[in-house]
């Protein structure tokens, strides 16, 4: 004898209609691997490469021995009053103080910790 005779017929169903629909699952999930690979495959899907060289080309950066010396200093000088504008931002900033009614505790949460704690 069988141990497939062995198993009643409602048991065999679920496991019939179980094997069925993993392997629909599977074979879905394989189906949408394979068209997400194909699709990064595709020559006509990739972006051109030219326009990408050309840009390149483009934003070719100057010595800089060729930036005018009144120009660097200008830039210098934006710095420095940009990290003046930030420290001044940094020194004005609050630190978050904690009002009296966030830092009372609750009966609530004094029952909860006791509880955690097993007390």
């Amino acid at each position: 004898m069988s141990w497939v005779s062995q198993v009643p017929e409602p048991v065999m169903q679920g496991l019939q209609i179980t094997v069925v629909g993993m392997s629909l699952v599977f074979f879905t999930l394989g189906l949408i691997i394979l068209a997400l690979i194909l699709l990064t495959r595709l020559p006509w899907l990739r972006a051109e490469k030219e326009p990408e060289q050309t840009a390149k080309a483009a934003c070719t950066r100057r010595p800089v021995e060729t930036i005018p010396a009144q120009v660097a200093s200008t830039d210098d000088e934006l710095a420095q009053v940009a990290a003046i504008a930030v420290a001044l931002l940094r020194s004005r900033r609050k630190a978050p103080s904690r009002s009296g009614a966030q830092t009372a505790i609750s009966a609530w949460k004094n029952h909860g910790r006791a509880r955690q704690l097993g007390l």
